[in-house]
């Protein structure tokens, strides 16, 4: 309401007969009990009085003590300067300390003002020592945008020093895809695995011809420079007839020799 008649411009003597002819339903009939108990006389009713009384009804103590706690505690954080001066204002109209006049608390207000603001918006303000509200918030938006473009240049120049950075002394793999050898080193990789694959292949080939060369196609067996003596009776071992490999006089006597060598 109070903001209302502010931005209306409505004199301080006329508020509370503004405030009051808005009042409708159940503040309507309290205001009529209210206002008898104020009146003095003949002497109208001023306008801190008029508040005093509504707050008593409408906002009890406890909340109003709420409040002022909120307002002690109160820092802009991340919110704008024209943010933090909104919630600032909606605080400070229920602390005690804004009763009566404006000048008696101006100073006051300006000091738990700037103890709210960022560390960056502070420095800037706070050395003026700017004693008059209104003066104060000017200042700090201005200081608030100051900030926010020195920001801004800062990131451009990093923006700028990494993309020269990177120019200069590009990465290993930027200098290898420049070069166009991202796409050979692959390539030579998979011939490299190609050939390794080709010559196992081929040993084995080798090893199987070499293996089908040496085996006798008749008895299977190994006996390379003579000829195949399977169903012939001959003995496997001299190649005479008359006796097995097992009975053959001179694979004995091949043993006893190689058993007197030992003795």
């Amino acid at each position: 309401m109070e903001r209302a008649l502010q931005a209306q411009l409505v004199p301080e003597e006329q508020r509370v007969e503004f405030a009051t002819y808005l009042l409708t339903g159940e503040a309507s009939h309290w205001w009529q009990g209210a206002r008898r108990l104020l009146q003095q006389g003949n002497d109208p009713i001023t306008w801190d009085a008029f508040q005093v009384e509504f707050y008593k009804k409408y906002f009890p103590n406890s909340a109003r003590t709420a409040k002022e706690l909120e307002l002690l505690q109160l820092k802009q954080g991340a919110m704008s300067v024209s943010e933090y001066t909104d919630k600032f204002e909606e605080l400070f109209r229920f602390s005690r300390m804004c009763q009566g006049a404006p000048r008696d608390f101006e100073e006051w207000k300006c000091i738990k003002y700037e103890g709210g603001l960022r560390s960056e918006i502070l420095s800037s303000v706070g050395p003026m020592e700017i004693r008059v509200f209104s003066e104060l918030v000017n200042k700090s938006r201005i200081a608030e945008e100051c900030v926010r473009k020195v920001v801004e240049a800062k990131n451009d120049r990093r923006e700028s020093h990494r993309r020269e950075h990177n120019q200069k002394y590009p990465t290993r793999g930027q200098e290898c895809k420049r070069r166009g050898y991202s796409q050979r080193f692959p390539q030579r990789r998979n011939d490299l695995a190609t050939n390794r694959n080709s010559q196992g292949k081929g040993r084995e080939k080798q090893i199987v011809a070499a293996s089908n060369v040496l085996s006798c196609q008749r008895c299977g067996g190994h006996h390379p420079n003579r000829p195949c003596r399977y169903g012939s009776g001959l003995c496997y071992n001299c190649g005479k007839l008359g006796h097995l490999v097992r009975d053959c006089p001179h694979r004995k006597d091949r043993e006893t020799a190689r058993s007197d060598f030992r003795t």
